[in-house]
């Protein structure tokens, strides 16, 4: 706004009331410096035009600008109360973050009323919303057709290949990659890797090629084949298996089914085979593994659609960003104790 008040020779404030369509200021002078403005490319945050509004007006700042916080699961609750403890963190981490950078964040369900996308999408529009933050997709769900032009949008996935929207998640390649170094560490020289068919599909690879390629980094390892499982309760595939590959480590996102399904088959752990879990749900879990820190995701996604927000990028852009949060390894106490430092 400085600039353009340079270049049309007027105060600042005379720009603000010309761009504010102010009837205190002629005409001729408003479309003078709108002209320069669309010159310059500017484009007023919405957001920042409406905490200025209020403060002009003398008035608390009780209506913050509102995110929208969009359920995709199959049920308006579930993302608060997924079955994955990640998941449910990320929305929390959403939130609270939300909160602390001063925006509301309001929650919506993406099948509420069985509305279709292109009603949700001016539903959302209508009330002003301008950042929408897609919580993860049910299991298999292919992602919504939103009216993508109206808002800043990130989405708390893996990269889409139908959608070049921007998303944030955990780094799958590396947790894994790091599940292998650790348990190497320690002693274990035959890894094994249970997934379920679905992640395979869902992370497109990613888990099992932080696995595979554990091999060549470090030769000295002799990996177990990865077994993909149709259903994690399908106790005879697994244990056919462990026979057939003899793991000294299984590493999985389901370690908790696996420490009770091993137990009833007689594996003591981690006396007789070491467990690791990509999922765990904090510091100080009992199992050893990758603590994917759930809230940072959420966190990180809102911090990442605000600055969309803050540059008025609006609409899927041309080439997709990722960004993703590295997992913390957790000591736990279902693998072996690594040997002491020299």
């Amino acid at each position: 706004m400085k600039m353009i008040a340079a270049q049309a020779g007027v105060t600042q404030a005379t720009v603000s009331m010309s761009l504010a369509n102010n009837p205190r200021i002629p005409d001729r002078t408003r479309d003078r410096i709108r002209a320069i403005a669309q010159k310059l490319g500017y484009h007023p945050n919405p957001y920042v035009s409406t905490l200025m509004r209020i403060r002009r007006q003398g008035k608390p700042l009780k209506d913050r600008p509102a995110l929208a916080l969009v359920c995709a699961q199959r049920s308006a609750d579930g993302w608060r109360d997924h079955t994955s403890a990640t998941i449910r963190q990320m929305r929390e981490g959403a939130l609270e973050r939300a909160a602390v950078r001063g925006y509301r964040a309001q929650e919506f369900w993406l099948h509420r009323d069985g509305m279709s996308n292109e009603r949700f999408s001016d539903m959302l529009h209508a009330r002003g919303i301008r950042g929408v933050l897609l919580g993860p997709l049910a299991e298999g769900d292919p992602p919504p057709a939103l009216r993508w032009e109206y808002f800043a949008t990130v989405s708390l996935s893996v990269p889409l290949p139908a959608l070049t929207v921007t998303t944030v998640c955990n780094d799958h390649f590396f947790s894994s990659l790091q599940a292998v170094r650790e348990c190497r560490r320690r002693g274990y020289r035959r890894p094994g890797l249970i997934i379920h068919r679905t992640h395979q599909h869902r992370f497109q690879g990613r888990w099992q090629a932080g696995f595979l390629v554990a091999a060549d980094l470090f030769p000295e390892l002799s990996l177990a084949a990865p077994l993909y499982v149709d259903d994690w309760d399908d106790a005879s595939t697994i244990t056919r298996w462990m026979r057939r590959e003899k793991p000294d480590v299984i590493i999985s996102p389901n370690a908790p089914g696996l420490q009770v399904l091993l137990a009833r088959a007689g594996w003591k752990i981690p006396r007789d085979l070491g467990l690791a879990w990509l999922s765990c749900t904090g510091p100080g879990d009992s199992l050893s593994g990758i603590w994917q820190n759930g809230r940072g995701i959420g966190a990180l996604a809102v911090d990442t659609l605000i600055s969309l927000l803050e540059r008025n990028e609006h609409g899927l852009p041309a080439q997709a960003t990722t960004f993703m949060l590295e997992g913390q390894w957790n000591e736990g106490t279902t693998l072996r104790p690594p040997p002491p430092a020299a």
